[in-house]
């Protein structure tokens, strides 16, 4: 192939540039390089970007659709493993081959069934076959029911054949739709317009950003950047920190961890054409396609490109960066995934899968053994019957018998243990997978649907959880005055008041200025249409936007503010995270030979470094210990109100080498010496009906505690009105008092002032911390260490407590251990990062307490159904295994047939259908039991073995008394193969019937006794199909089935005895919850 330096690309028209032309770019990932090469090549880099058909500021603007389209056939997409579908056939024929494994019951039964087909003809010459009618009775028998056999087990396995691909293939489609998701979002330019990607939808030719804490999501030319220091391990296996620039090393390589600062760049190579692509270790090797089994082991690892909203949350420890707030933790500990904080990811196993392994393991080893005897007794008494008492000489006829013997046992095998019980759950999680999506809740792992319904405990963030996270300025405290911001219509009197001042430009410039260049510069407000009604729509971080906001009301244009201090003059960037709780920049003012400072972050920590303020007059007034007081309480009274309090300041530096000059690597030198602007109020609504939904889980007995790095007023206020507070003896502690309680050290002590997280000198009390985490309702102003404490400490709650589950929900980056470790991890999807998203069990789209609500009622709905089919294979085994060797020991035969309880398998099958309704809020009227929940409670026990009694009774008698009863004939008989009576068909169907009017009493597993409501829906018609069926068997299968039609008497005592299951619930449940109200 020809190479990109032995063509003059310039003279090449349109969209014309090869593969091998970008990679000859990024292969320049020296210092200065690229650059080098871009000018030699191409002239300038505008040049490359024109043959790329994109724009620094515009990116890709033509029919922006087609030209995604068209850059993907050309260059690929952004994905390292192209993994290539399987499609309809392939997919199909995957799981006949699995269902093959799992089913060689079902195809032994085939089999077998062929032999019997085969040896009903021993006797009779094989020209008679066509002659249906010549036929003997008893051979017609035979060999008609050998073929229904077959016919019926091979429908089974279709069946389950092709319920199992539609499941996987709607599963498959949830697990999709989870994991775009879930992917990391790329602010990318295209049409003039920025806007989120998902990863892999970035191409060639996109203008994307990157900042501090994200992943570079392909490889691509820097256009511009701001102080980019980036680990590269993962691409190039050398964990070391390089600077990046638009004008030095200009190559970002997908993989690459952004350590600080931020850039913007334009794709030039995704996907497996990535440098990171073609290594070994990530994803080609000599040119094939192979799996990354070092980096991703499940489809759910995080690849290359992991970038968030919210993934600037990051500890940055860089050399020569003294600040306090960068040293407060230890340096984090990268792992292989380039710079990626390692976590712990604990195994978890819900207790309901220790319990279906445990039971499932049981039900095997009787199963086996009883199955064993029945098939032992039954050919021992055959034989005995027919060859010593009756004295009868070998046939081959008496093969096809004990043939049909052996089929019996296996089908009573197939029924009493008809699949592993783990497998069955798993079967339940993927067909509830696609109900609960609907919810706005994806589950990334099915153990925690076990775990879901019993959790006892939520520790939960506020913003977006209990709050719209939707965020609007409502107070300004500047010049020592207060003005509001009266919404909707947006008014405020600030206006008039910074008109009339005598230095009000400057004042107004400060103000607007700081609020819109001190942004990420990602965030955005878009006016949109509803129904015909304009609206603003937050684009980015959301308290950025509500400064954006802001800057409109008083009258200035943010996106004029942002022209006019364009990227290229941000001189250094300290990125918001949860130590720094501040976001700072610095702005090359050349008209003024000065370089500006501004900052913005939580009001106490920006105080703290301020030394200024602005007077009445807007003029800079030192900041004494009577103004810190009375901004103070600002504070207090802006948080009591529900308003989350941050500080506007800027400070001024000189550019030359003068006393006023600070190197701005030296970052507690540039961020001190502040001048306070202002304090801004920023509220964010508790969402509509939130108390009620907190009020529904408390109710169920969960205990909800809000983790919050808001100050405690404000947490305090919203925990009120959301109801998670509702007592005076809730518990609202800030961080510090929390953690010294919880140590057992006095406020007043000396060593009050040095909590270490991780200190081993500071352990924590055990009995302290179970004295207080019990009532506490708030935890304000948390560090992100808080919510791990708290997880850890109530996961490992002594006996003398509840067992405890625990649910986390999280959004940071430093929330992933967290997420992890915890019983529960739950990730908010929609403002979280995506190492949240990896790190959790249940991810939700919209982020609220009602989708948490919702998830907790799917997890216990979900086990009910567990329950329920436990409680049916359990009934239904032990019946047919005891009838068929009771009829095995007393007249060498089991009464019902092997066909007719193949049957009764099918009906097991579709009952799984029935298991996945939708749950209701009666579901929550039971209390958590956390750990300490199981499937065996007694009243599993009580109505299992009830019903076991009273199905067994019935076909006992029906069984030896009901030809007396009935006055007909005995169907009693020695050979499996005999034509059908009326008596044995009556067996066969009070045997039916009663399981299926037993699958509405287990609609219900907490002792309710409206086992019809919920029956209206189009499930339940599988009730009638059931029955319907069983009429069409009994009255038209005849040799087939093995039933001789009954007629309207028969049928009338059949369903007396079917309903009577449901007459029998509600007597043991009356008498189960008297005898709890007796010991009660």
């Amino acid at each position: 192939m020809i190479m990109a330096d032995e063509i003059d690309l310039a003279t090449r028209p349109g969209l014309t540039l090869t593969l091998d032309d970008l990679a000859s770019i990024v292969e320049r990932n020296g210092q200065g390089e690229a650059v080098a090469f871009i000018k030699e090549k191409f002239g300038n880099q505008k040049e490359l970007l024109r043959l790329l058909q994109t724009h620094e500021d515009d990116g890709i603007s033509h029919l922006v659709e087609e030209e995604v389209l068209k850059r993907q056939e050309l260059y690929g997409n952004n994905s390292l493993y192209e993994v290539e579908e399987a499609g309809v056939h392939g997919s199909l024929w995957n799981i006949i081959k699995s269902q093959l494994l799992k089913e060689l019951r079902l195809v032994l039964i085939m089999v077998l069934a062929v032999v019997s087909f085969g040896l009903s003809f021993a006797e009779s010459d094989v020209i008679k076959f066509s002659l249906y009618l010549e036929l003997e009775e008893r051979k017609r028998a035979g060999w008609v029911g050998a073929i229904c056999l077959c016919l019926l087990a091979i429908f089974i396995f279709m069946f389950q054949v092709v319920s199992n691909y539609f499941l996987e293939e709607q599963y498959a489609i949830t697990q999709r739709k989870r994991k775009l998701f879930s992917m990391a979002q790329v602010y990318t330019i295209r049409g003039s317009a920025g806007a989120y990607q998902p990863r892999d939808e970035i191409v060639v030719g996109d203008i994307i950003y990157v900042k501090c804490g994200s992943t570079v999501p392909a490889d691509g030319l820097i256009i511009y950047s701001s102080n980019v220091k980036v680990n590269e391990y993962r691409v190039t296996r050398r964990d070391s920190v390089v600077d990046k620039s638009a004008d030095g090393d200009a190559i970002l390589l997908k993989g690459s961890k952004i350590i600080d600062g931020h850039a913007r760049m334009v794709v030039l190579q995704v996907g497996v054409h990535t440098k990171l692509g073609k290594t070994p270790q990530g994803g080609v090797i000599n040119g094939a396609f192979t799996p990354n089994y070092q980096f991703a082991r499940s489809s759910d690892a995080p690849d290359s490109g992991d970038i968030a909203r919210s993934a600037n949350d990051i500890y940055v420890n860089m050399p020569g960066n003294t600040s306090e707030v960068a040293t407060q933790s230890s340096p984090p500990v990268y792992s292989p995934l380039g710079s990626q904080r390692l976590r712990n990811k604990k195994e978890k196993k819900s207790v309901l899968t220790q319990d279906l392994e445990i039971i499932s393991n049981y039900v095997l080893i009787a199963a086996i053994a009883l199955c064993t005897i029945i098939g032992l007794v039954l050919i021992i008494n055959y034989c005995y019957q027919t060859f010593i008492a009756d004295d009868e000489s070998w046939d081959i006829t008496y093969l096809k018998d004990i043939v049909d013997l052996i089929i019996v046992t296996i089908t009573v095998f197939t029924i009493t243990y008809p699949s592993s019980l783990p497998s069955i759950y798993q079967h339940i999680c993927k067909q509830s997978a696609h109900e609960i999506r609907h919810d706005q809740i994806f589950v990334r792992n099915n153990e925690a649907y076990g775990i879901m319904g019993n959790i006892t405990t939520l520790l939960t963030n506020k913003t977006g959880v209990v709050t719209e996270n939707y965020m609007r300025v409502e107070g300004i405290f500047l010049f020592n005055e207060l003005f509001h911001v009266r919404w909707p219509d947006k008014q405020t009197n600030l206006n008039t008041r910074l008109k009339s001042m005598t230095h009000s430009s400057e004042v107004t410039n400060l103000l607007l200025e700081g609020m819109a260049v001190n942004t990420d510069y990602t965030a955005q407000i878009i006016e949109i249409s509803v129904e015909n009604h304009g609206i603003l729509q937050h684009i980015g971080d959301r308290i950025d936007c509500a400064l954006l906001e802001l800057v409109e009301i008083l009258g200035g244009h943010y996106r004029a503010l942002r022209d006019s201090n364009p990227e290229e003059k941000v001189m250094r960037v300290y990125p918001f995270n949860t130590s720094r709780k501040m976001m700072c920049c610095v702005i090359g003012k050349e008209e003024l030979n000065r370089n500006r400072v501004y900052c913005k972050g939580a009001a106490e920590r920006v105080l703290k470094r301020c030394s200024f303020y602005l007077d009445t007059d807007g003029v800079a007034c030192p900041l004494d210990t009577d103004t810190q007081s009375h901004f103070a309480s600002q504070i207090t009274e802006m948080s009591k109100s529900k308003l989350r309090t941050i500080c506007l300041a800027y400070r001024d530096m000189a550019i030359d080498q003068t006393e006023d000059s600070v190197d701005l690597s030296r970052e507690d030198d540039v961020l001190s010496k502040l001048t306070c602007v202002a304090l801004l109020g920023i509220s964010d609504r508790v969402r509509p009906k939130a108390a009620k939904y907190v009020k529904d889980l408390q109710r169920s007995g969960i205990k909800i505690t809000m983790v919050t790095g808001d100050d405690l007023q404000t947490a305090g206020a919203v925990a009120a009105e959301s109801g998670i507070i509702r007592s005076p003896k809730d518990l609202c502690l800030d961080s510090e008092v929390f953690n010294h309680k919880i140590r057992g050290i006095e406020m007043t002590s000396p060593s009050a002032s040095s909590i270490m997280y991780g200190d081993e000198s500071q352990l924590i009390k055990d009995d302290e911390f179970h004295k207080t985490w019990p009532s506490l309702g708030v935890l304000g102003g948390a560090h992100p260490d808080d919510k791990q404490v708290l997880a850890k400490g109530i996961s490992a709650a002594p006996k003398n407590l509840q067992p405890q589950l625990v649910a986390v929900t999280g959004r940071y980056i430093g929330d992933e251990d967290t997420l992890a470790e915890a019983d529960l991890g739950i990730a908010l999807g929609n403002i979280g990062s995506v190492e949240a998203k990896t790190a959790a069990d249940v991810i939700l789209k919209d982020d609220s307490i009602y989708s948490i609500r919702q998830a907790i009622m799917w997890g216990r709905n979900i086990w009910d159904g567990v329950v329920k089919f436990v409680q049916s294979l359990l009934v239904r085994g032990m019946i047919t295994s005891l009838v068929a060797f009771i009829g095995a020991c007393t007249f060498s035969n089991s009464p019902i047939r092997a066909i007719q309880v193949l049957w009764s398998y099918l009906l097991v099958n579709v009952s799984i259908i029935l298991l996945a309704d939708k749950p209701t809020r009666h579901i929550l009227k039971y209390k958590a039991a956390g750990s300490d929940n199981h499937i065996v409670s007694p009243l599993f026990v009580v109505t299992t073995i009830s019903h076991f009694i009273y199905q067994l009774a019935v076909i006992l008698v029906f069984i030896y008394k009901g030809a007396d009863f009935f006055d007909i004939d005995d169907g009693q008989e020695r050979s499996p193969s005999t034509f059908p009576t009326q008596h044995m068909t009556m067996v066969f169907n009070v045997f039916i019937l009663m399981q299926i009017f037993n699958q509405l009493n287990e609609r219900k597993v907490h002792s309710q006794q409206q086992v019809y409501d919920g029956l209206l829906q189009m499930r339940s018609l599988v009730y009638v199909g059931e029955i319907f069926c069983q009429l069409l068997i009994i009255q038209f299968s005849n040799y087939g089935f093995g039933c001789e039609a009954l007629d309207l008497d028969q049928w009338l005592w059949c369903f007396a005895f079917g309903i009577g299951t449901v007459l029998w619930h509600q007597i043991v449940l009356l008498s189960y919850k008297l005898i709890i109200l007796m010991k009660s």
